[in-house]
């Protein structure tokens, strides 16, 4: 069974990494002790004691924030136990699985951990730029809530292609969700510097159609889509 993993490009903090099964919790990725037995054809209940094994024999300090306890209901609608293993516990729990087949999935467990991370932590940093638009917005305006609503309107069209609550829309977001953790990594990328952009741009003075011209010529969504 070859894995053909997502391009780390088109991943987002909330499609995960379906193939592995990894997703993220807590700005850490995780997966699932039941989609590492089912990917290295091993019985759930011995992946569950090769955990338990493992932590039986390290420290609190290392597991604690490494393991986490979970559960989920069989087809029976019982509930039953489970682990949440982040990268450092997968490691140390498939180091022990051997094989070629073992191997293969070890190494697609390994880079799909670091593209999930690298996801993470450009969500992370696109809150910056977030931050640093509307700072701008708030000296230049007097915060005016309209004007940071029209600010925002315009990165998203630019970058996204649409309004957020457009794009809320279409991906079936409530209203306490965020529309960034549904946003491809790519895209990330640009809606963090269309925004830094825009910070400098109105600090310089620039009007908002100016603004608006010279931000679209550099991240219109249609060159990168």
């Amino acid at each position: 069974m070859e894995l053909q993993i997502a391009d780390q490009n088109q991943i987002s903090i909330k499609s995960g990494i379906a193939e592995l099964g990894i997703f993220e919790k807590g700005n850490d990725a995780w997966v699932s002790s039941r989609d590492i037995a089912k990917l290295f054809d091993k019985r759930h209940d011995h992946v569950l004691r090769d955990i338990e094994d493992a932590m039986s024999k390290l420290s609190e300090k290392f597991t604690q924030p490494n393991f986490g306890e979970s559960s989920y209901k069989n087809s029976q609608n019982k509930k039953q136990p489970e682990y949440l293993l982040n990268r450092k516990s997968f490691s140390l729990i498939a180091m022990g699985y051997t094989g070629k087949k073992a191997m293969e999935f070890k190494i697609a467990y390994i880079e799909a951990f670091e593209a999930m991370y690298n996801v993470i932590e450009t969500r992370l940093l696109s809150k910056a730029g977030y931050r640093e638009m509307t700072a701008a917005i708030a000296k230049r305006y007097n915060n005016d809530p309209r004007t940071f609503s029209l600010e925002a309107d315009m990165i998203n069209e630019i970058v996204l292609g649409m309004k957020a609550k457009d794009f809320k829309t279409i991906h079936q977001i409530d209203n306490n969700g965020h529309t960034r953790d549904h946003v491809v990594m790519q895209k990330l990328i640009l809606l963090d510097k269309a925004e830094r952009l825009n910070a400098q741009l109105i600090h310089a003075g620039i009007n908002f159609e100016a603004r608006k011209a010279i931000i679209n010529s550099n991240f219109n969504y249609k060159k990168v889509a």
